[in-house]
């Protein structure tokens, strides 16, 4: 798998720790997997860090993502192919002060209020898609409310949002 900036924390496979693995510079390969499992690759990021303004970085104090055309290796360890396509399911948790939108791919399907002032929103993208296209935003931001109703009757909320006006 493709990962470049990652500290690798944990693989587990099945649930158990898995340590037949080489990890180098540019990826990850993991050894004599079962024909069939649940993989789990637990690492660490710093956005803050992160001048390449691929993976997932901060400008003008908000998280955005840029993984076209192979940043998503800079989030976690993937096939970072376009031909390899995904469903993902994401759950953005952050100071609900600082980073009142929590964006990513897909539809919303769960959002609350945490300790400490912190919220989070799940989201959920049912279509197949390369990591090329994963998106996550989470920041302050000036936003355009508007609505419209489809022919089949389907209210559908529109927001646009923008860097803050000064």
């Amino acid at each position: 798998m493709d990962g470049e900036g990652i500290e690798l924390v944990q693989i587990t496979i099945n649930g158990e720790g898995w340590a037949d693995y080489t990890q180098t510079e540019t990826g990850l390969e993991i050894h004599n997997l079962p024909s069939e499992c649940e993989l789990k690759i637990e690492n660490i990021i710093s956005p803050s860090t992160n001048t390449a303004l691929e993976g997932l970085y901060i400008s003008d104090g908000a998280y955005c993502t840029q993984c076209e055309a192979e940043g998503f290796r800079r989030i976690t360890y993937f096939l970072d192919r376009p031909d390899v396509l995904a469903k993902y399911t994401t759950k953005v948790i952050a100071d609900k002060a600082s980073f009142p939108f929590l964006l990513s791919n897909g539809n919303k399907v769960d959002e609350g209020e945490l300790e400490d002032g912190k919220h989070f929103v799940s989201w959920e993208d049912p279509h197949p898609k390369p990591s090329y296209l994963f998106a996550l935003v989470a920041g302050d931001f000036d936003v355009l409310r508007d609505s419209y109703t489809t022919r089949s009757g389907r209210d559908v909320a529109l927001e646009i949002l923008s860097t803050k006006a000064i």
